[in-house]
């Protein structure tokens, strides 16, 4: 059933309640948010959180081994309650989208107009808008009055847009090149209008970018170590097999029992899981997010650190992040013996620093040139800024006209003469530098369309750009990292912005353009990308992580709000431009708004990412040797069984190599992280895993050579197995330092890392007091060694870093 609306009288009372019951309210959609157990749930479905579920539950029931259980999964406790916090922040997006829409609404219907809220608004419903007002719907203008919206947030351009009945409208036509269409959130900044609705609820445009702030990207750091949590636990069954088939054929010899041979065997596949792994993880990224947060970056999702470090693209807003998202004076043309500055306080309606920001920026300009107003100087008769006019006109005392506008009409309403002329030839200067320019001009009258004017000068404005932005860009480009500028304004403006800042514009390309099965590719290959709409900015965002890129994204709007959900990093800017819904969507908020503090944030980040590289080889070359060991030992040495008990295998990777794994995620190892390309392996990449695999056959020989020594000196068997554990602890925790180095062990400015030295210096010293006193040693079935197995287990700590560097020399710093 069709309805027809009256454009004089609305709908009626009648046809508005049955298009409420049929469109639903006029609300965003609001999805039933999960339950903290459903949080919980994904949480834990997490492939790490499975091992480490798995190895607790196994410590506890199997070993009975409670204290090292209930510690495994303390830590997954902690990780889970982190995982469910951060996701209901990430929730708050949408409900910040809500407070965006207006609570009430001015609607006709009937041939009265009222209030109503503004969920009631229905399609044909007839609004009348003025300044001050909330936009309720998406309607299509059939009045206007010197109309004039901020859309900022929408199409993230800093001017207001000018709207008329004839208007453009349709979703053939870009968002903000839509003159004939008003948008639900936007704020009407000047004159009045009469619109009919179109759209309601999910189906505006603020509407569907609610939609699109569904699901959350995870970041690249978040991937890889899913992956590293599957290949851990396919080896660790792999181990565990290997011991127990193994094993089988002591105990069908008869050397061994089958309950020892089966938890051997459970020991091993847990020694194979660094539980110690996401504590350090999970340390390092919490000490991190302090750092930044005092650097003025505040870490929303703590997984966006090292999203930061692994950024091979910034796609960067220009209103907001380059600029200061506010119109400013830039240049200025004047004729002889008239005043500008006056003549554009005059032509003026912002008061007190509130207004359309072309006047706000116009009275700031003058009031640094220290003009004023004549006291007691009144107004007589006004003009305000028409979309068809294109002019503002003004008569104060006198009587004095003061016209002010676009060029091409000002201009022609002057007298002709050599000052016209010179205005005229101005004009394509500061246009051609992507300027909006203003012509002033004036004329003692009463008549507001008065011609023969005398011209006062030219006005170039645009939005400031930050001080630090050229700098920025240049800190982005030295650390291998490409700067793509995404902007809703015009493509003359973007150029000439990315052109003073330092960003390649070539190729410049607009959403108009950007049709066709070439799309991804014109996105991918663009410097600047003007006059866009939300869905082109999250399309970039997708073309560039399908092409390999880590992107982070920056933004303050609404419209800017989808791509910062879906980039690896989206990054908002905080401040007056910024919104609730770009900061909440966003994974960390910029509290000054600077590019450099972003490029701040990157370093912290590679450093950051630098240390749980080096965690990662640090625990798993570790636990490779510890497997290396007891298989070897399983087949060489049938009177030890195994040289390690899952009490040492606990022992050790719980307690002692944790501290120096947290120890390496707060380190801040020598050389400036911006002096390189981002790293584009994997963390468990086939050079890392090669370089992993030597360091690990490296300790299992030095330990076993120790036990051979050992053995050969007719040690008990506890004095065998104390050897060994010694012997694998010290060339552990020397190993530590062979991980965090970028190229050599002993570089320049190794010694600088002192949490790294307190940690070795305490986990060592652990260690050695559990050795050395009997009641400790007990615990752990350990017993003293003689001074000679002190020396043989310095020695294996010793000879670790210097053969893992020997390697390292002869095969290429890839392979070792």
């Amino acid at each position: 059933m069709r309805t027809t609306v009256d454009a004089t009288s609305g709908l009626t009372e009648d046809e508005a309640g049955r298009l409420l019951a049929e469109h639903g309210a006029n609300e965003l959609p609001q999805p039933r948010p999960p339950t903290l157990l459903g949080r919980a749930v994904r949480q834990l479905a997490d492939p790490f959180s499975i091992l480490l579920m798995i190895a607790g539950l196994v410590t506890l029931l199997v070993l009975r081994e409670v204290p090292e259980g209930a510690a495994i999964l303390a830590i997954l406790l902690v990780n889970v309650i982190i995982g469910v916090s951060q996701e209901a922040r990430a929730d708050q997006a949408v409900r910040a989208l809500r407070t965006l829409t207006a609570p009430m609404a001015k609607v006709r219907r009937d041939g009265i107009t009222r209030r109503i809220p503004a969920a009631e608004v229905v399609p044909g419903d007839l609004i009348e808008v003025a300044a001050g007002d909330r936009i309720p719907a998406d309607a299509r203008v059939l009045e206007a009055s010197s109309l004039g919206l901020d859309e900022a947030t929408l199409t993230g351009e800093s001017r207001s847009a000018d709207k008329t009945a004839d208007g453009a409208s349709g979703s053939e036509v870009l968002l903000g090149d839509r003159d004939g269409a008003l948008f639900s959130g936007t704020l009407v900044v000047r004159g009045s209008g009469l619109a009919r609705v179109e759209q309601t609820g999910a189906h505006t445009e603020m509407g569907r970018i609610a939609s699109a702030l569904e699901g959350r990207t995870k970041g690249p750091l978040e991937l890889e170590l899913a992956q590293v949590s599957r290949k851990i636990g396919m080896l660790a069954i792999a181990a565990a097999v290997v011991m127990i088939a193994l094993g089988l054929t002591r105990v069908v010899r008869g050397e061994a029992a089958l309950l020892d041979i089966i938890l051997a065997g459970v020991a091993l596949a847990i020694a194979a899981v660094p539980e110690s792994l996401a504590a350090a993880v999970t340390t390092a990224r919490a000490l991190g997010s302090q750092r930044m947060a005092g650097l003025g970056l505040i870490v929303r999702r703590l997984s966006a650190i090292e999203g930061l470090g692994a950024t091979t693209v910034i796609a960067t807003d220009k209103t907001g992040t380059l600029t200061t998202g506010k119109l400013t004076v830039v240049d200025h043309v004047t004729i002889p013996e008239t005043d500008l500055w006056l003549a554009a306080l005059r032509c003026n309606d912002a008061r007190d620093g509130l207004g359309d920001g072309i006047d706000v920026a116009l009275g700031t300009a003058a009031e640094q040139h220290g003009t004023r107003l004549p006291p007691g100087e009144g107004r007589l008769a006004s003009r305000p800024f028409d979309a068809e006019t294109r002019s503002m006109a003004v008569i104060t005392d006198g009587p004095l006209l003061t016209v002010k506008g676009a060029p091409e009409v000002v201009l022609a309403r002057c007298e002709p003469g050599q000052h016209t002329d010179r205005l005229t030839r101005a004009v394509s200067d500061l246009a051609g530098r992507g300027l909006r320019v203003l012509a002033v001009a004036e004329k003692n009258t009463t008549d507001l369309d008065a011609g023969g004017l005398r011209p006062v000068g030219l006005l170039g404005l645009r939005d400031e750009i930050r001080p630090s932005a050229g700098q920025a860009v240049a800190d982005c480009r030295g650390a291998g990292i490409r700067v793509v500028m995404v902007t809703g304004d015009h493509a003359d403006t973007a150029r000439a912005v990315a052109e003073e800042v330092g960003i390649h514009p070539d190729p410049v390309i607009t959403g108009a353009l950007l049709n066709g099965p070439d799309r991804a590719l014109q996105l991918r290959e663009a410097g600047v990308i003007a006059r866009v709409d939300p869905a082109t900015k999250l399309d970039l965002v997708h073309a560039l992580r399908e092409d390999g890129e880590v992107v982070t994204m920056t933004g303050d709007g609404v419209n800017d709000a989808p791509a910062l959900r879906h980039a690896d990093v989206g990054v908002a800017m905080a401040g007056d431009e910024g919104t609730d819904v770009a900061r909440e969507a966003a994974a960390v908020v910029v509290t000054n708004g600077e590019l450099g503090t972003i490029v701040t944030g990157i370093r912290e980040g590679r450093r950051l990412r630098h240390n749980v590289h080096s965690m990662i080889g640090y625990l798993l070359a570790g636990n490779l040797a510890e497997i290396f060991l007891v298989i070897v030992g399983l087949l060489v040495w049938p009177d030890l069984i195994i040289p390690l008990l899952p009490v040492h295998l606990l022992w050790i990777n719980l307690v002692l190599d944790g501290i120096p794994a947290i120890a390496l995620g707060v380190d801040r190892p020598a050389a400036d992280p911006l002096a390189s390309p981002p790293r584009r392996d994997g963390l468990l990449a086939r050079p890392v895993l090669i370089r992993i695999a030597v360091r690990a056959l490296i300790v299992g020989a030095l330990v076993f050579a120790a036990v051979e020594v050992a053995r050969r000196l007719g040690w008990s068997e506890e004095q065998v197995r104390t050897q060994a554990v010694l012997a694998l602890v010290f060339a552990r925790l020397t190993l530590a330092y062979v991980a965090r180095a970028r190229r050599w062990t002993f570089e320049h400015g190794w010694w600088r890392g002192r949490a790294v030295l307190i940690a070795v210096t305490a986990a060592a010293s652990l260690q050695a007091l559990v050795t050395l006193v009997p009641a400790l040693g007990s615990l752990l079935v350990l017993v003293p060694l003689p001074p000679i197995g002190w020396a043989v287990a310095l020695a294996a700590g010793l000879l670790t870093p210097i053969l893992c560097d020997l390697v390292r020399r002869a095969f290429g710093s890839s392979r070792a």
